[in-house]
C-alpha cells in the first residue's frame, strides 16, 4: 500500500516518528509521499526522504512547493529555492499549490500569483504538480488551461463534485481520496469516489490531519491509508487488492521519479 500524500514534516511527528513509520510499515504501507506546503517543511521533506530506509519502514519521496494557505509568503527567491529543491533525486514533485476559496485569506490574488508562478517553474522543470483545490474548480481549471499546464498533476484530498472530479481526468490529473471519504455524512463525496476511474485514482492520509474512521479525531498516520482505502475499494466494487494494484500503477505514473530509485513500490 502507498500514502500518495501525508505530512511527516509537520512538528506532531518529531517526538515519535520512527514509531510511525514501524506502525506504518507493519500495517503494509511500503512507501509515502511527503509533501511540503512552504520553504521550511519543503526542506524538512527532502531531508526525511534522503534517510537511508530503516529496516522495518517504508521509503519516502518528497514534494516540495508553496500552498494556498501560504500563497502570501511567495516571492521570486522562494521560487528559485524550490527550483533547486526539484533537482534532488527523491525530490518527485511540485507541490502542493492551488486554489481555495473556503478562506477568507490568503487573498485571491496572492494565491493566483503564487499558483502561476509554481506552474511555470513546473512545465519548465517537466515535474508534476501536487494541487489543493476547494470551492474554487471553474477558475482552477481556467488558469490550468490559460497556462497551458498539461500534467501530469493531482487533485489531493478530493472533495469537490463529479464535474470537477472529471474536468480533472480531462487534464491529466489524478484524483486522491482522503480520510473524509470515510466519514459517516461525506454520501455525495462516496458517489463522486464511486465512479472515479481506477486509472486516474489515489489514496492518501495528508496526515496528521482527517483520520479516517475508525480513528477519526485521532492524529493521523500513513498507516491509517489502508482503511481509507478499504473504504474506496467498496464503493468501487472491487478488491483491497485490485485497488492497491491500481494505486502503485498510478503512483509511478504520476511521479515517475520514484521507480528510478525506490524497490519500495
Amino acid at each position: 500500500m502507498i500514502d500518495s500524500h501525508c505530512h511527516l514534516n509537520d512538528d506532531r511527528f518529531d517526538e515519535d516518528l520512527d514509531e510511525v513509520l514501524t506502525r506504518s510499515y507493519d500495517a503494509g504501507v511500503r512507501h509515502a509521499v511527503v509533501i511540503g506546503y512552504d520553504l521550511p517543511s519543503s526542506r524538512k521533506a527532502v531531508e526525511l526522504a534522503d534517510r537511508d530506509v530503516a529496516r522495518g519502514h517504508p521509503a519516502l519521496s518528497a514534494v516540495v512547493g508553496v500552498s494556498t494557505h501560504q500563497a502570501a509568503e511567495w516571492s521570486d527567491q522562494a521560487g528559485e529555492e524550490i527550483e533547486k529543491l526539484l533537482d534532488h533525486e527523491r525530490v518527485v514533485g511540485l507541490g502542493e499549490t492551488g486554489l481555495d476559496d473556503y478562506y477568507p485569506e490568503p487573498s485571491r490574488s496572492d494565491q493566483e500569483r503564487s499558483l502561476v508562478a509554481q506552474l511555470e517553474i513546473a512545465k519548465a522543470k517537466k515535474v508534476p504538480v501536487v494541487f489543493h483545490l476547494r470551492d474554487a474548480a471553474d477558475d482552477f481549471f481556467e488558469i490550468l488551461d490559460r497556462v497551458g499546464f498539461a500534467g501530469p498533476g493531482v487533485l489531493h484530498c478530493f472533495t469537490g463534485d463529479e464535474n470537477a472530479m472529471r474536468m480533472g481526468i480531462e487534464r491529466n490529473l489524478f484524483v486522491s481520496y482522503s480520510g473524509i471519504v470515510t466519514f459517516k455524512k461525506s454520501t455525495e463525496l462516496q458517489a463522486v469516489a464511486a465512479k472515479t476511474p481506477l486509472e486516474s485514482i489515489l489514496v492518501e492520509t495528508d496526515a496528521p490531519y482527517l483520520a479516517p474512521v475508525p480513528n477519526r479525531g485521532k492524529r493521523c498516520e500513513p498507516a491509517h491509508v489502508v482503511d481509507t482505502a478499504r473504504v474506496v475499494a467498496g464503493l468501487l466494487g472491487v478488491e483491497v487488492k485490485t485497488l492497491e494494484d491500481h494505486v502503485e500503477n498510478n503512483l509511478l505514473r504520476l511521479f515517475p521519479k520514484i521507480g528510478a530509485y525506490s524497490t519500495q513500490v
